[in-house]
């Protein structure tokens, strides 16, 4: 057996205690991302592990970023947390990551795959991660409400992503995307525009053709989006705001879906689907739809295209009217005089 003298034992321990609290200070207070994240991101600063509402989690930010962006973006991600758990119940406690990048590249380092460019923010479920693309310096430079709009709708998808682990499957694509922008930033402009023109062309989809289409062009993506929104507002509209809570209560008790939903609604899944896109012919029927600011704005051109020729023909016509009377001013009619209106509003006789 081998003896060490006492003092050097406890150099040693003391040096090693003094290296690992130099380590999590690094780490608490910034350190660069490891080689072996994605892509290698040497760019990106990480802080944490940090303790929120949905377990723990690191927080990658781009090391040009002041330090003040880490506390801005700790307060607004817990916030966001504590209000999807106060507003559906409960959640399984995971740990994640919370990136944010300032180029698309980084995008799509951290995703793993190229994205379209109208997704500026990505939730995976494996790995448990949530991916923003921030402006270039710092991301205090959007404004607060932007910022917990994005939030909420990423973390809207892990909290459901948390749901359904061994119980039953994932929920549909539908509804992952309609209550994910229901609440946070319900229907926008471009949303409603995409709603008018799929019900001017008759091209609206049905709750399964949704997941094969949010991810194809801008155009179909954004009917799909908006689509799956009108659905999240027709459940709230049909059953009440608490139908959310109550069906995620019934998933957690172990039921799948379509169950689930037949439980929390009191009708299946089948008579929503009716009820819905009744409710979405209805809310965007022409008359409706022609009414719309926005169609009137994009006809206005042709309107008044339509009003020209319509002018046009009319003279055209008139002329044609005239010279076959007799008033066309044609060279058998040189000496013949053109009726017209005295003072006392009565035609003149000819001779």
């Amino acid at each position: 057996m081998i003896y060490f003298p006492g003092r050097l034992v406890i150099g040693i321990l003391v040096a090693v205690g003094i290296v690992t609290a130099a380590e999590a200070q690094q780490s608490r207070a910034g350190g660069r991302s490891p080689t072996g994240e994605p892509g290698g991101q040497e760019s990106l600063t990480f802080y944490g592990p940090h303790a929120g509402p949905f377990g723990y989690y690191m927080l990658y930010l781009p090391a040009d970023y002041p330090s003040e962006a880490e506390d801005y973006l700790r307060e607004v991600a817990e916030d966001v947390a504590l209000v999807l758990i106060s507003r559906f119940g409960p959640v399984d406690s995971a740990a994640f990551e919370l990136v944010v990048v300032n180029t698309r590249e980084q995008l799509a380092a951290w995703t793993g795959h190229e994205l379209p460019r109208w997704i500026h923010a990505v939730a995976l479920e494996h790995p448990p991660r949530v991916i923003v693309l921030g402006p270039a310096t710092d991301i205090s430079d959007r404004t607060s409400h932007h910022l917990e709009q994005v939030l909420l709708h990423e973390f809207t998808h892990i909290y459901l992503y948390r749901l359904y682990p061994s119980r039953g499957g994932p929920l549909p694509g539908w509804f992952h995307e309609g209550l994910a922008v229901y609440i946070s930033s319900g229907l926008d402009r471009g949303m409603h525009r995409a709603l008018i023109r799929g019900r001017l062309t008759s091209r609206f989809y049905t709750l399964e053709q949704l997941d094969r289409i949010y991810h194809t062009s801008s155009v179909l993506s954004e009917l799909a989006y908006a689509q799956s929104v009108v659905a999240a507002q027709s459940m709230a509209a049909f059953y009440g705001e608490e139908v959310f809570r109550s069906l995620f209560d019934e998933i957690r008790r172990g039921y799948s879906f379509a169950p689930a939903f037949a439980l929390a609604a009191g009708e299946t899944l089948e008579q929503f689907q009716t009820r819905y896109e009744a409710r979405l012919h209805r809310r965007y029927n022409l008359l409706l739809v022609l009414a719309d600011p926005t169609v009137l704005f994009i006809l206005l051109p042709f309107l008044v295209l339509a009003a020209y020729f319509i002018r046009v023909w009319r003279s055209r016509a008139i002329t044609a009217r005239w010279a076959a009377e007799g008033y066309g001013g044609g060279d058998d009619d040189a000496g013949r005089d053109i009726p017209h209106i005295n003072g006392n509003n009565r035609a003149i006789d000819e001779g």
